[in-house]
């Protein structure tokens, strides 16, 4: 909700500076956490940032220097409502390490315990202060590899947010593939971490595949062409050849930031609603004990169901309806016990 603080890794990013602008759009007050202090202040110059002119209480930075360290966040989360988390490694597609060892630590290592430790802050250092983290992952997570790179083909399979593969182990021939087994193998610790360790808050999952959008941070040719996602669209529209198959699923960058955000709002279902639409359904049977409040804490993945929607022409039942059905049916079946 408005005026609530969100602490935010990866503000300095192509996806991050989106994501910053969304924020203070819709009222939000931002604690980006970054590696650089200097990098964090440029982007005060950018143009859009520049033009909604945040104070220091709107937008401010706290230095955390390796976010993979012991204790990372401890300070950085007191006070905050919602974490977005996404910072990552960036592979340097052709350019960079070799080595699988490098790798590993590089990458794997780096996001996985980058995940962990801003999971761990929330659960035990934030005083129960935070309700909800979103974490950006990539399709890249869910699809196996040999899939991304069309080595494997099944044109009859439908993918969802919800699939789940083991990451392959190393060695790594590439900075490509340590990426994409770092994504796959910090999605999975994540979700385990809430799984087992039951927080207070809940896990938002965001997919996104090849994101394109306009990089104000970008301020000449070659600082675009070196960014990410923009930089492989453009090489393929300034002559590239690429020796390699590659799945091109994408996004408009705002859109994908939207999504961060609106992931923030309450309104996004999760398990504990339905002990909330229960109470305003059946307010009697949690008086005289036959309904009683649990707790869940939700592993939350965004899922796109346009096409069952368009194609099927089906317009998915509110929550409300299914929780009405379902514990309605419970009810009427201990009124018939007891009678």
């Amino acid at each position: 909700m408005a005026g609530d603080l969100v602490l935010m890794t990866g503000a300095t990013g192509f996806l991050g500076y989106l994501t910053i602008i969304d924020l203070l759009k819709h009222g939000y007050r931002i604690r980006a956490a970054v590696r650089s202090m200097t990098k964090a202040e440029g982007l005060l110059s950018a143009p859009t940032l520049e033009s909604l002119s945040p104070t220091s209480e709107q937008l401010s930075f706290v230095s955390v220097p390796d976010m993979s360290a012991p204790g990372a966040f401890d300070d950085a989360i007191q006070g905050v409502k919602y974490v977005i988390h996404l910072a990552a490694p960036i592979p340097s597609w052709g350019e960079g390490e070799q080595n699988s060892s490098v790798l590993e630590k590089q990458f794997i290592s780096a996001c996985e315990r980058g995940a962990i430790e801003i999971l761990e802050a929330a659960a035990t250092k934030s005083h129960g202060t935070v309700k909800r983290v979103v974490m950006t992952s990539t399709t890249g997570a869910i699809l196996p590899i040999p899939v991304v790179s069309g080595l494997e083909r099944d044109l009859e399979r439908v993918w969802t947010p919800n699939d789940r593969n083991a990451p392959p182990p190393p060695p790594y021939s590439s900075e490509v593939e340590a990426y994409l087994a770092a994504k796959k193998t910090a999605l999975l610790a994540s979700e385990a971490f809430v799984r087992d360790q039951k927080p207070l808050f809940d896990l938002i999952t965001v997919v996104p595949p090849w994101i394109w959008a306009r990089d104000e941070l970008s301020k000449d040719k070659e600082a675009i062409l070196r960014t990410g996602s923009n930089g492989v669209l453009l090489s393929l529209v300034t002559g590239k050849r690429f020796e390699f198959e590659m799945v091109g699923n994408a996004a408009y960058g705002e859109d994908v930031a939207r999504a961060h955000v609106v992931a923030l709002d309450p309104h996004v279902p999760v398990w504990n609603d339905a002990i909330t639409i229960a109470k305003k359904l059946y307010p009697e049977a949690f008086e005289d004990g036959r309904l009683k409040a649990g707790n869940c804490p939700s592993v939350v993945i965004k899922w796109d169901i346009s096409e069952t929607e368009n194609e099927l022409r089906i317009n998915p039942q509110p929550l409300e309806t299914m929780i009405q059905s379902v514990v309605g049916q419970y009810l009427e079946l201990l009124e018939k016990e007891a009678a």
